[in-house]
């Protein structure tokens, strides 16, 4: 009896703790040390700027019963001007592709603009900054909204993710066919838009291309950051990998595997046969 109330117990705790957690709706982890942009963008040479704030590591979509759940895990997050939200660096921008084909085929920001891929235009946005300048933007036949009432942003007790909740009326009912565009910039509070943007002065971003240090995308490939920043035309994620390879590659990829299998019954059979 004592057993069976222990496995009883166990279950309790490991079910309240998958609901606490969420069920994750959409999760892709992101290279280490890429945060260049398209390879030439340099970090602000002030002291405040240190490595890693604008490396993300991984982006995952939860909801819960109540709210959709965005997470940032980052290398590093700091906060030397304290700003409410526990962070301060990072300026992120995430663009849904819910509905394609379709949607809008430019992504702006700043003075910038960058093209989507071909029908893989996006439906809405959420634009993520401290000091409470976080917003979802809806575009919709009849016009755009922006919301930011019932968005917020916080740092994760692991120090390391920036997790942005959004009220769940907010969002169409999301879909595991829904592909998302993350940018990670910096943020400035007296910047259009609250992008930190190129120039000569300690607190400018340096090198050259657009501000964003940071991309969800694979380091290699057709499709790496380097590559989309560089052409200017990016390619959403999700899901999972073989959403995002090129359908030839999948096949060529599917066809060695089958390949390999073949090959190793061939030769187990033909050692089985010489003993």
């Amino acid at each position: 009896m004592k057993r069976i109330g222990l496995a009883i117990l166990i279950l309790f705790i490991v079910v309240g703790r998958v609901k606490a957690q969420g069920q994750i709706i959409f999760q892709m982890a992101d290279p280490a040390q890429d945060d260049r942009g398209a390879g030439g963008l340099l970090y602000p040479s002030h002291q405040v700027f240190v490595p890693g704030l604008f490396d993300l590591r991984k982006f995952t979509v939860l909801r819960d019963d109540e709210y959709f759940y965005f997470d940032f895990q980052f290398t590093n997050i700091t906060n030397p001007f304290g700003a409410p939200e526990g962070y301060f660096h990072q300026r992120l921008e995430v663009y849904f592709d819910t509905n394609y084909p379709g949607g809008n085929e430019k992504i702006t920001f700043a003075q910038y603009e960058l093209e989507t891929s071909p029908n893989y235009g996006w439906e809405a946005c959420l634009s993520v900054a401290p000091f409470g300048e976080g917003y979802l933007e809806i575009t919709t036949p009849t016009g755009t909204k922006r919301i930011s009432t019932g968005v917020s942003s916080y740092v994760q007790p692991d120090g390391k993710t920036i997790r942005v909740q959004v009220e769940q009326a907010l969002l169409p009912e999301p879909d595991r066919s829904w592909r998302y565009y993350v940018l990670v910039g910096s943020f400035d509070g007296l910047a259009p838009e609250f992008w930190r943007d190129l120039g000569i002065n300690p607190w400018d971003v340096g090198g050259e291309g657009p501000p964003i240090f940071d991309l969800l995308a694979p380091r290699w490939g057709l499709r790496s950051q380097k590559r989309q920043l560089g052409k200017g035309v990016l390619h959403p994620m999700g899901p999972g990998w073989f959403g995002n390879l090129p359908w030839l590659l999948i096949v060529l990829v599917l066809a060695l595997a089958v390949g390999i299998v073949f090959w190793g019954i061939y030769y187990w059979r033909w050692l089985h046969a010489r003993n």
